[in-house]
């Protein structure tokens, strides 16, 4: 397809639970997709319609908690459907069902979006009673097991998931890291700060390194006193109160920034941190903010986890035991210590997102997907 045909075609992702910003919908995927076609964007908003990254979005109203969003998933697949679109791209475990039942009626090719392991996933949510965690995990994979074989094709975000729906039936299967779009990250903006800063970005729980992360910029105070860390993004309800509590000359909360703007606040920090315990989702899931801090030219503290090593074997910062907070610390004192040895494993992280580890590499895969599927429509 070209020209004017491709045009002509709309495609419409789906999300019953991300803003209208979220990375890997809106400036990874949706913004690559309207290149080429008519993109539209239903998504969980209280603004109006409008167009972000050339893509419509079609907001559907922020009510209630979970429960309410629970409720209104037939709200959200007829308001994709009133799209009329060529193609669906769908997000979240919550919507499997339903757009199951509409790929069957629809007549038009569904694509699932899997962003994570999602009985995993469930295992790790506070917010369902620890009793319950297991059930809801065995609940969710037997979802899956049921529904995956009727989409046309299941989008992955690591080489894990590819493996598990492959095993689940899908009729195909691709695999499309979260990796750093470079046009959001200009090179040569890290570690300007004369300010030892250690830098969080993403959801804040225990099981992502909250306490872990408390207890290395403790240890890194000690020894210089000037440090302070700095958490981006929201905190579980199980953290929260803690966060209230601390001292907001040490440590500071900053609220979520849209994707597109996230390198404005790698620019202070001197390291990025990702302290994620050792459990089973992260050691099939890839945590992408060790990629965004490569890209933002900032050397990273990460645990030393399998999908971490895979990609990286370490390069662009230094990989610690999951748990060992004295690693941590010493590692984050050593490149707060050797500016120069900060600078060169910021550089080579750095340069192995532009050689390997960027979107832009694997764009040209989800076209390919899509106008395979898009065929004769």
């Amino acid at each position: 397809m070209s020209g004017s045909a491709e045009h002509a075609v709309t495609v419409c992702h789906v999300t019953s639970v991300n803003i209208p910003t979220d990375g890997r919908i809106l400036y990874h995927e949706c913004r690559s997709l309207a290149k080429r076609w008519r993109t539209v964007l239903v998504c969980r908003d209280d603004g109006p319609a409008r167009t972000l990254e050339g893509v419509e979005i079609v907001p559907t109203p922020r009510r209630g908690g979970r429960v309410r969003r629970w409720l209104e998933i037939r709200r959200v697949v007829a308001l994709a459907a009133a799209q009329g679109a060529d193609l669906y791209h769908f997000h979240n475990i919550e919507l499997v069902p339903a757009m199951a039942r509409f790929a069957e009626r629809a007549g038009v090719p569904v694509i699932y979006d899997a962003h994570e392991h999602h009985p995993d996933a469930m295992v790790t949510k506070t917010y369902i009673p620890a009793p319950l965690r297991g059930l809801v995990a065995w609940m969710t994979d037997r979802i899956e097991r049921r529904h995956v074989p009727r989409f046309d094709a299941v989008v992955v975000a690591d080489e894990a998931l590819e493996r598990r729906y492959t095993e689940l039936g899908a009729r195909r299967v691709l695999c499309l890291h979260n990796f750093p779009p470079l046009d959001l990250f200009p090179p040569g903006v890290g570690m300007p700060s004369e300010t030892p800063t250690l830098l969080y970005v993403g959801s804040i729980s225990e099981v992502r390194g909250f306490s872990d992360m408390l207890e290395t910029i403790r240890l890194v105070r000690e020894e210089m006193s000037e440090a302070r860390l700095v958490l981006v993004g929201s905190p579980t309800e199980e953290v929260a109160p803690r966060l209230a509590k601390l001292d907001p000359d040490v440590v500071t909360l900053v609220s979520s920034v849209p994707y597109g703007k996230i390198v404005s606040v790698m620019q202070g920090a001197s390291i990025g941190l990702s302290l994620l315990h050792d459990i089973p989702k992260f050691q099939k899931n890839v945590p992408t903010k060790v990629f965004d801090y490569m890209a933002s030219g900032i050397p990273y503290v990460s645990s030393d986890l399998i999908p971490v090593r895979e990609l990286t074997g370490g390069t662009g910062g230094v990989l610690v035991a999951p748990g060992d907070v004295a690693a941590a610390a010493r590692a984050a004192l050593g490149l707060l210590r050797d500016r120069d040895a900060a600078a060169a494993a910021a550089r080579d992280g750095r340069a192995l997102v532009e050689s390997k580890l960027n979107w832009g590499a694997l764009e040209s895969e989800l076209f390919s997907l899509y106008e395979e599927l898009l065929v004769g429509r």
